[in-house]
């Protein structure tokens, strides 16, 4: 089986158990929603009151209740056991098929890849920033599970090839300082959280979509596209 028909399957199987999962919490069994969303909600107040002992209570009791909730549904079953099966299959398909070596030649220099220094890493707790000195611009696209990410652009230049930020949180914030001659536009999606963009201020969102673009944005020679999406958490963007 190729690497393609591997991708594929692999998308199959993980719409499937979001299709599986959605349809649990709405029709077979609304505690395990219930339980979601009051969990997702200790983990957010708990967020914003982390520096007492109280908030260190709310957000990991919500994490470690969150997990325990998310295990025992179907649609995790279900994936665990086509996990297994899958494994199964491949050492089955190990042991029975030939191992082949692929021959190597030697390429163009232009027809090379190679590997870039990035500014972040993908993280499944704790938080991440850049330096607060003078660092080498890169385009960031990552994904975290609990923190947050900060993002300060004062202390980098910025190219005029429209660099890009991608952050996909599960719960966390997350916070980007533009100089104040660059220009943004923001794409940001949240399940519950808020949204603090200059000037613009939502609280308490809900399953809210938004896109911004500061006033010069078109005209700008200067300017970041920044994509954000988390489940729990709060999206700053500010001057600095």
């Amino acid at each position: 089986m190729d690497k393609r028909n591997s991708t594929d399957i692999v998308h199959i199987l993980l719409f499937a158990m979001v299709v599986l999962f959605v349809f649990e919490l709405i029709f077979i069994n609304m505690g395990h929603l219930v339980s979601i969303l009051i969990w997702l909600a200790f983990i957010y107040y708990g967020k914003k009151r982390y520096s007492r002992m109280r908030g260190k209570v709310l957000f990991w009791l919500g994490v470690f209740l969150l997990t325990v909730t998310i295990l025992n549904t179907l649609a995790f079953k279900f994936l665990l056991f086509i996990l297994i099966v899958y494994l199964i299959v491949k050492w089955y398909k190990a042991k029975q098929e030939p191992t082949y070596m692929q021959p190597e030649f030697s390429v163009d220099e232009h027809e090379g890849i190679s590997e870039e220094p990035i500014l972040f890493t993908n993280k499944w707790f704790g938080q991440q920033r850049t330096k607060r000195q003078a660092y080498e611009w890169k385009d960031v696209n990552i994904q975290s599970g609990v923190g947050d990410t900060v993002i300060d652009l004062s202390y980098t230049v910025i190219p005029k090839s429209d660099p890009v930020v991608v952050v996909r949180h599960l719960v966390g914030n997350v916070q980007i300082v533009v100089p104040y001659d660059v220009e943004v536009s923001v794409h940001h999606s949240s399940l519950f959280g808020s949204v603090d963009i200059f000037d613009y201020h939502e609280q308490h969102t809900w399953n809210r979509v938004v896109h911004l673009q500061s006033e010069n944005y078109q005209q700008a020679t200067k300017r970041v596209r920044i994509f954000t999406s988390v489940l729990v958490g709060k999206i700053e963007v500010k001057r600095g």
